[in-house]
């Protein structure tokens, strides 16, 4: 008779599949402005920003707007408040100027509710022309949409921007690529910025500092990384030290006639719950593990002890069953964990041992050993792979 080694570790599941726009208490804007920016065929670029807060909710949402100036700390920055009534959608024309009253001003936009609500936006040139001789101008620009805290990354923690060109120096091709970032936690963040190309080549790297919420913009940002122009590029962006977390995008601009498009980051934060599974030879068993802040928070394990995994004569049927809150939480190092439970039932002692790594893709891997031991003939051990994927 062939007896199996069962193990199901669970927890509750936070949230379904992800939706390319998402609600949240928590948003943030990595790049807005009212101000002057390149030349184009003579004409100079005036930037502007509109936003849209959507309440889906049945009760009115209190609604706060920060402005995160660029290139500084933001430990207290100029906020305003505005109520979203239930089902309306409030649209904040050239809102840095318009709510703000500021003029010539750049940086971020940080969003909070007291229920969740959509935010979405564009930021656009207001003085588009052919030629410096047309009379009226026209707008080009970009949709962007409120990013959550949640998938800002930290430490060892990285993300992607994908499908950026630069064919020339500043303005002289006829692509170029800015790339934002916003720190989102009120700490500091030391990163890494690495262009790529298309190959996944590294072509150079350069050290980012962020202080608490300091928002913060590489223009040109490919041929700031390394000279030479290059197109299908990427950046990775990495945490490399401190305490704080960080979003990001970029902007691919037209030189032709200043017209950019949003690029969102590829990857974000390790935090969410993951499903897993243990990926045997006869049959899998799921694991799910929840990440919160860079670290494995709680499991909850189900373990009906037979002899699949070791090898060994056990009498099988035995459940051992816990939750667990691990206390301190398991930190992922760059990434990567080391976790080990176990417990107790007639006279065997289970073990189960976790180790693997988190791609920044919401991709989980590694290995999992079981181990039986205290008893004279159902003892033994194995490793199978883990793998698995972030819910959301």
């Amino acid at each position: 008779m062939r007896r199996t080694l069962a193990i199901v570790l669970s927890c509750l599941l936070a949230g379904g599949a992800a939706l390319a726009l998402e609600p949240g208490t928590d948003l943030y804007v990595p790049s807005v402005a009212h101000g002057q920016g390149q030349e184009v065929n003579g004409v100079r670029a005036q930037w502007r920003a509109d936003l849209w807060v959507f309440n889906p909710g049945t009760q009115a949402a209190t609604v706060d707007m920060f402005l995160l100036l660029r290139n500084q700390a933001n430990e207290n920055p100029d906020s305003r408040r505005i109520t979203v009534n239930p089902g309306e959608v409030r649209h904040l024309p050239d809102v840095i100027l318009g709510q703000f009253g500021r003029d010539n001003t750049y940086g971020a936009l940080r969003i909070t509710a007291d229920r969740p609500v959509y935010v979405t936006g564009t930021s656009y040139d207001a003085n588009v022309k052919v030629d410096a001789k047309q009379r009226d101008a026209g707008t080009a620009g970009q949709f962007f949409s409120g990013i959550p805290a949640a998938q800002a990354i930290g430490v060892g923690e990285l993300t992607d921007i994908v499908g950026l060109d630069q064919d020339g120096l500043q303005t002289a091709g006829l692509w170029r690529s800015n790339l934002a970032f916003v720190e989102t936690t009120g700490h500091s963040a030391t990163l890494n910025v690495e262009r790529l190309d298309g190959a996944g080549q590294s072509l150079g790297m350069i050290p980012v500092s962020l202080r608490p919420r300091e928002a913060k913009q590489l223009d040109g940002v490919l041929t700031t990384i390394a000279a030479a122009p290059g197109t299908n590029q990427r950046v990775r962006v990495k945490v490399l030290a401190g305490p704080g977390r960080v979003v990001a995008s970029a902007s691919h601009i037209d030189n032709r006639t200043g017209d950019p498009s949003t690029v969102d980051m590829a990857g974000g934060g390790s935090d969410g719950t993951y499903l897993c599974k243990v990926d045997k030879t006869s049959y899998d068993t799921p694991i799910t593990l929840q990440i919160a802040d860079g670290t494995i928070t709680h499991l909850e394990a189900t373990i009906v002890v037979t002899d699949e995994d070791v090898g060994a004569a056990c009498t099988g049927g035995e459940l051992l069953r816990f939750e667990q809150t691990l206390d301190p939480a398991v930190a992922l190092e760059d990434g990567t964990f080391s976790v080990s439970v176990g417990g107790s039932v007639t006279g065997i002692t289970v073990t189960l041992q976790l180790e693997g790594g988190v791609d920044g893709y919401g991709g989980i891997a590694g290995q999992v050993t079981t181990t039986l031991g205290g008893s004279t003939t159902c003892k033994g051990s194995k490793t199978w792979p883990l793998v698995g994927a972030r819910l959301r």
